[in-house]
C-alpha cells in the first residue's frame, strides 16, 4: 500500500467498505477535520466524524495508519449503535475492543508512532524495490540459476507484485516471480 491523502471521499469509501460488513450507516454520517492533535473522533450525541488534518492530509502518513484510525472510530460508532452510550472511562472498553475486531482495527486506545515509522520504512523499501522493477523489459535476458539463460516474454503485476514470464530454450516457458528473480538471477545483454 502507497501513501494517500486522505479527503472526505476516501474516508467516506471506507466507511461504507465497513458498513457492508456490519449493515450499520455510518458512511452517511458528516465528516469533518480539524486542526488538533487529535487524529479522530465520533461524537455519539451529534453523530458525526471528526479527523486530524494534520495527519490525513500528509502524504508521508502511512496509509495502514489512516485506515487504522477510521476504523478505531468506526468500532466507536459501531459500540455506539449496537450498545449504547458509555461513560468516558468505558469508551475503549470491551464492546469497543470486540467492535475493533469486528471491522479490522487494532484494539488500541493510542496512535504507535514506532508503527507509522514501521509502514513509512517499508514503504521506503517497497518503493525502491519497485524502482528497480521498472527496469526489467520484455525482450530483456536473465540468467536462472537452474534453467541457464532464458528471455523475457511478459510482465504481469504492478508494483512489487509482478511476475515475468521467461522463456529458456532448454526447459520452455517458466513464470517466475520478479522478487525472486531480482535476489537469485542475473540481468544479460541481449
Amino acid at each position: 500500500m502507497g501513501n494517500i491523502i486522505w479527503n472526505e471521499e476516501s474516508i467516506r469509501k471506507e466507511l461504507a467498505r465497513l458498513d457492508e460488513k456490519t449493515e450499520l450507516n455510518g458512511a452517511d454520517l458528516r465528516i469533518t477535520f480539524n486542526n488538533t492533535s487529535e487524529l479522530g473522533s465520533y461524537s455519539p450525541l451529534y453523530g458525526y466524524f471528526t479527523f486530524s488534518k494534520h495527519f490525513f492530509s500528509n502524504p508521508k502518513w502511512p496509509v495502514e495508519e489512516a485506515l487504522d484510525v477510521i476504523r478505531h472510530e468506526y468500532a466507536h460508532y459501531m459500540d455506539h449503535m449496537l450498545y449504547g452510550l458509555h461513560g468516558p472511562r468505558q469508551s475503549h472498553g470491551i464492546t469497543w475492543k470486540y467492535c475493533c475486531r469486528c471491522v479490522g482495527a487494532i484494539p488500541v486506545r493510542c496512535n504507535s508512532g514506532i508503527r507509522a515509522k514501521y509502514y513509512q520504512e517499508k514503504h521506503s523499501q517497497e518503493t525502491e524495490l519497485s524502482e528497480r522493477f521498472d527496469a526489467y523489459r520484455t525482450g530483456d535476458c536473465i540468467k536462472h540459476p537452474r534453467f541457464g539463460i532464458g528471455t523475457i516474454e511478459a510482465i504481469t503485476g504492478e508494483s512489487i507484485n509482478r511476475r515475468i514470464t521467461v522463456n529458456f530454450p532448454d526447459v520452455g516457458k517458466k513464470e517466475l516471480n520478479l522478487e525472486w528473480v531480482e535476489k537469485n538471477c542475473k540481468k544479460q545483454a541481449a
